[in-house]
């Protein structure tokens, strides 16, 4: 049986994945900035328990982190996914308090998650980061989350290069568009949803159990010769 953390496990993406993991037989553990939100994923049989976690608050991605480690024993995998939106607003508009948050989550606390899962995975142990297309094509109106993301690509690169030859994995996933809380208002959005999907080959978004999919092939094992992608 493998054990798996994910953060940002209690919607979107992230829930989807532990809730995918779980089905496989795995134990996970969750991590949710809300208690509510997290009880009710918990309740849903998402994971086999979690953690009240604000990534930017570097001892609570400690205690999480001890919390799994406590309760499921050594880790297996790290799903690195919690995450904010920009603010959707233009680059002369954003303040610098406004950019500095958003770096902070999505930058910042991605790397106490990579740093807290260093310790705590095993060897061989897999570390997935959850980037965005954003990382790949930045978005009108989105420069904090544009250059957010593209840190984390670039931070799942330079971790691979210090950390593979010690037996940890380390890649970034780029998805597209998926449904989630930071993503609903835009795909309800008539005229943001064409223009969307003007730009997907597929012609559709993506589904939550196709990323699922993806992530637990990722962190299984099976693909260990990917770090650094």
């Amino acid at each position: 049986m493998r054990n798996y953390l994910v953060t940002g496990g209690t919607s979107g993406i992230g829930r989807a994945v532990a809730a995918h993991l779980t089905a496989t037989g795995a134990r996970v553990w969750i991590t949710g900035t809300r208690r509510e939100t997290l009880d009710a994923a918990l309740a849903g049989g998402v994971a086999y328990g979690g953690s009240v976690c604000d990534v930017s608050r570097e001892e609570q991605v400690e205690r999480a982190f001890s919390d799994a480690v406590d309760a499921i024993g050594a880790l297996d995998g790290v799903f690195a996914n919690a995450g904010i939106d920009g603010v959707g607003a233009s680059a002369s508009e954003l303040s610098p308090e406004g950019f500095a948050r958003v770096l902070d989550v999505n930058v910042l606390g991605t790397f106490r998650t990579a740093r807290a899962a260093y310790r705590a995975l095993k060897r061989p142990g897999q570390l997935v980061l959850n980037a965005s297309v954003n990382a790949l094509r930045p978005e009108r109106g989105f420069t904090d989350y544009n250059v957010s993301k593209a840190a984390t690509k670039a931070l799942a690169e330079s971790l691979a290069i210090e950390w593979s030859g010690e037996g940890l994995s380390v890649v970034a996933i780029c998805p597209g568009y998926f449904r989630s809380r930071m993503t609903e208002t835009w795909l309800d959005d008539p005229e943001t949803s064409r223009e969307l999907l003007s730009r997907i080959p597929a012609a559709r978004f993506g589904e939550h159990a196709e990323i699922a999919a993806t992530v637990e092939f990722l962190l299984s094992g099976r693909a260990a010769f990917l770090t650094g992608a």
